[in-house]
């Protein structure tokens, strides 16, 4: 029995992640143009893409360098524990 639900929700989860790969992502089309015909003027970077990248983007980057940051920490003391 145990086993019967394991397979059902490796099923369940299955099926979730193959229909979550098509569900659309893409940005609407209203954002892409205020990028490309506003984003060097807002910002006063060199090229669009340094624009969007450390400008709009800059909090979703931060967030992601706190996470490495802490992803290598705790690598490093599990590391240290052991010895």
């Amino acid at each position: 029995m145990k086993l019967a639900g394991e397979v059902l929700i490796f099923i369940i989860l299955g099926f979730i992640l193959i229909n979550g790969i098509n569900i659309n992502l893409s940005p609407p089309p209203q954002l892409k143009d205020h990028f490309i015909n506003k984003g060097i003027k807002e910002t006063g970077a060199i090229n669009l893409v340094s624009s969007i990248y450390l400008s709009y983007r800059a909090f979703d980057t931060l967030g992601e360098t706190i996470v490495l940051l802490l992803a290598v920490s705790g690598i490093i003391m599990l590391f240290e524990a052991r010895k």
